[in-house]
């Protein structure tokens, strides 16, 4: 009976869960998306639980009427060709990033690609002090910061990311570093479920791959895209450590070294996960120096960057921008809020917490037992997986943004997926068979279908924010170097024309391109024109309509009259 029970939990010894508990469990994990719901507006889209509700029950009804037949009959690797669609349909069918976040990235990836380091600010003929710092609006954009002292802008976040992008800016679309981002998320959790034994490996490349939190993060160039692969290879070379090899040490530190560079505050939480675990087994006075030794050359990478920009090597670019621009807490202080969080705790885990009640396979409560089954791999890894999970998620809460709405889940806990999906495989391995066929083959079905629905949401976005690139590209003259100008506000907000529409750069004004530039009470095309020796060009300005075909429409501009 030992060696049975051996075999069904795929060598890791466990009671068998029954039916009751299974239950009970995606009722625990559904609450926090009721709770989300109920208090918390921006937590979820008003579609979020009617429609992980229904895959439950499609879930609980195949469990039903299941039939007994092995799930590794399953064709896991087409997830891999799954995988494939996120980034490829973002590169044909969005006109643009659907955040800021992205755009500071590929600024900066575009830099990196060109052998710099940073961008020159634009000057005007005969300007003043005062003159030059409205002169900067016009090619204002969101997260990336000018420094007056020296006389240049770069993103202000930390370089990982951008140097990720950076190979395929090189070859003509920043998307393809994002799908071999999810090319080696699948082949990393198939060499780790094989690792810790579950009887179907494959089935942790199909959960991961068809989870629609992971189909729509990877639409898109956000951070977590990258470091998602980095945190996974740290987990397996913990794995090998913990068995003996400890020369997989350096490879847990180079992996939290990588996120550091990339998201300094993930890397921080997995740096001391990883070192926590490491710490207390037997192998420790071997692993934990060779995982330092790991670390060390991104984090003197990370101290280089924040030296060449800030002057300090331990003040990151991050903190130059949160000074400057906010936002900022109420009352005398100014304290600002995004230096590394300073928000709400408990409205922020409600939010991450009900975002992640959706999120785990699309299905309502699947949450309950991906982190049921990462609390019972704890006598494998050591607790890794569980504190990853549980802990990621605890840190961002007192961050003062949950992330971006259109992925679905908690995207700055997106690195706990991967775990949560072979914590949920291993705890399917301990479940009646109905359950465990009904409950996975509906996660893994419906995954695209989630995807779907809110693929209309990124769609809305990114066609918002990239509208003035569209009707340049429709309707200006190509190669005469026009000039567009943004109005000073878009839907009545000035907050909201800035935050979404994005200014060419202002090297491109020795090009013959198009030349995109905010406007604003004092920084008018006339003054633009004569500051910036525009004269003779033709010029336009940018008249937003959502109910146009492109999104809005050039009208001529005639400034002698």
């Amino acid at each position: 009976m030992k060696e049975n029970l051996d075999q069904a939990s795929g060598g890791l010894e466990f009671d068998l869960i029954g039916s009751r508990q299974l239950l009970l469990a995606l009722g625990l994990g559904a609450v926090p998306a009721f709770l989300a719901w109920m208090l918390d507006a921006e937590a979820l889209q008003s579609w979020d639980i009617p429609v992980a509700a229904s895959i439950l029950v499609f879930g609980v009804v195949l469990a039903l009427r299941a039939h007994p037949n092995p799930l590794a009959k399953l064709p896991w690797k087409f997830a891999f060709l799954i995988a494939l669609v996120p980034p490829l349909v973002a590169m044909f069918a969005l006109d643009g990033p659907v955040t800021n976040d992205e755009r500071a990235y590929v600024f900066q990836a575009e830099l990196m690609a060109d052998g710099a380091m940073a961008e020159a600010l634009p000057h005007a003929k005969g300007e003043t002090d005062l003159d030059a710092l409205f002169l900067l609006d016009s090619f204002r954009r969101r997260q990336v910061f000018e420094d007056l002292e020296t006389d240049r802008r770069f993103s202000k976040y930390a370089p990982g990311t951008s140097m990720a992008l950076a190979p395929g800016v090189l070859v003509g679309n920043p998307m393809f570093s994002t799908l071999l981002a999810a090319m080696l998320d699948l082949w990393l959790i198939l060499l780790i479920a094989k690792r810790l034994g579950l009887r179907t490996p494959g089935m942790a490349v199909l959960l991961l791959g068809t989870s629609p939190f992971f189909l729509l993060m990877h639409t898109s160039m956000q951070s977590e895209v990258f470091t998602l692969p980095a945190v996974m290879f740290g987990y397996l070379g913990l794995l090998h450590a913990r068995a003996g090899s400890v020369k997989w040490a350096i490879a847990v530190g180079a992996a939290a070294g990588w996120v550091f560079l990339s998201r300094p505050l993930t890397g921080l939480t997995c740096a001391l996960i990883f070192g926590f675990v490491l710490a207390i087994h037997k192998h420790r006075l071997k692993t934990l120096p060779l995982a330092v030794l790991g670390g060390v050359p991104f984090l003197a990478l990370a101290m280089w960057w924040n030296y060449h920009y800030t002057g300090d090597a331990f003040k990151p670019v991050y903190a130059l921008y949160a000074e400057k621009y906010g936002p900022w807490f109420i009352g005398p202080e100014k304290l600002p809020q995004d230096v590394y969080g300073n928000g709400d705790f408990f409205a922020g885990l409600l939010r991450q917490s009900g975002r992640w009640a959706v999120a785990i396979g699309g299905m309502l409560g699947g949450a309950g037992l991906a982190f049921w089954g990462t609390w019972r791999l704890r006598k494998r890894d050591g607790g890794a997986a569980i504190l990853i999970a549980s802990g990621l998620p605890m840190v961002y809460s007192l961050h003062w943004y949950a992330g971006h709405r259109a992925y679905l889940g908690p995207l700055y806990a997106a690195e706990s997926l991967a775990f949560l999906c072979l914590g949920l495989l291993l705890l399917m391995q301990q479940a009646p068979v109905a359950w465990r066929r009904g409950l996975l083959i509906a996660m893994v079905s419906t995954g695209g279908v989630v995807f779907t629905i809110r693929w209309d949401l990124i769609q809305t976005e990114s066609f918002a924010r990239s509208a003035p690139q569209r009707v340049v590209q429709a309707e200006a003259p190509p190669d005469a170097g026009a000039v567009i100008f943004l109005p000073p506000k878009y839907k009545g907000d000035k907050e909201h024309g800035y935050k979404y529409w994005t200014p060419s750069s202002p090297a491109e004004l020795d090009s013959k391109a198009p030349v995109i530039l905010r406007t604003s009470h004092r920084m008018t095309p006339q003054r633009l024109v004569q500051w910036l020796g525009l004269e003779g060009r033709p010029l336009y300005g940018f008249v937003p309509a959502e109910e146009a075909p492109l999104g809005g429409y050039l009208q001529p501009l005639n400034l002698d009259g």
